[in-house]
C-alpha cells in the first residue's frame, strides 16, 4: 500500500514526544510493523528533556506531508513535519 521510504531524506514526521523513554520506545515498537525507519530523536527543551518519535525520512517536503496525513488518517496520529538538518 506504501511506498519505500529513502533513508537519506531531509523530513520526517514527527508522531509523539515523551519524557519517558520507555513510551517512546513502545510506540516506536508499535509503529515499525507498518513504517520504516521509525527512530527516537532525544531533544532538550525548555519544558525538559524529550524523547521524539519520528517516522520515515523523505527527501521534500510535500512527500513529509503526504506521509504525515498518511498516519494522521490511519493511525490518528497529531503529526508535525520537521526538517533533519543533520
Amino acid at each position: 500500500m506504501g511506498s519505500p521510504v529513502s533513508l537519506d531524506g531531509n523530513f520526517t514526521v514527527q508522531v509523539g514526544a515523551f519524557q519517558d523513554r520507555r513510551n517512546a520506545e513502545r510506540l516506536r515498537h508499535s509503529l515499525e510493523t507498518r513504517y520504516q525507519p521509525v527512530f527516537i530523536d532525544d531533544f532538550d527543551s525548555p519544558d525538559g528533556h524529550f524523547y521524539r518519535v519520528q517516522v520515515g525520512r523523505v527527501p521534500t517536503e510535500q512527500a513529509a506531508r503526504q506521509l504525515a496525513a498518511k498516519l494522521q488518517s490511519s493511525d490518528g496520529f497529531q503529526t508535525f513535519v520537521v526538517r533533519l538538518d543533520q
